[in-house]
């Protein structure tokens, strides 16, 4: 069976069920109209709406993670040939994955603070965790895109 990006995507959101707190948004804009950056899109963004805790720490409140896809070799180069591309999906994140078929992606190419996930045609699983870090409030024009989505605008 060929792994496909709906595939990842239904994996990612089963990852990040409402009743543990999370929304999960596949394919969201960074923006609404189509100045600047606001064209781009995050190939999937989570938001826990509790506070994340572990052992007892504020890891991140409200832990945000992005997500971007990669099917196939060539798709991966090319993303990994241009890391400017996934700057605004490392600003509203505190955590950032890549998601891929099982062996696509080798862990030495990625940065230090980049995660991967990989799908073995049953499950996905965690081979790289991200490193947390603190992401920036987001802006209005992010904000109003994921209000677009809730309210079945987008």
């Amino acid at each position: 069976m060929t792994t496909t990006s709906d595939i990842l995507l239904q994996a990612l959101k089963n990852l990040h069920p409402a009743e543990r707190g999370w929304l999960f948004f596949p394919e969201l804009r960074v923006g609404t109209g189509y100045y600047y950056y606001t064209g781009q899109s995050i190939d999937a963004w989570a938001i826990n709406t509790w506070p994340s805790v572990r052992a007892g720490k504020i890891l991140a409140p409200y832990l945000r993670r992005s997500f971007e896809i990669k099917i196939n070799q060539s798709d991966l180069l090319k993303e990994l040939r241009d890391p400017d591309k996934r700057w605004m999906a490392y600003a509203v994140s505190h955590e950032f994955y890549f998601v891929a078929p099982q062996g696509l992606i080798n862990q030495k190419l990625l940065s230090n603070g980049d995660g991967l996930m990989e799908w073995d045609g049953e499950q996905l699983k965690i081979m790289k965790k991200p490193r947390v870090r603190e992401a920036m409030p987001p802006r209005w024009s992010f904000l109003t895109s994921i209000a677009r989505r809730v309210n079945g605008q987008g």
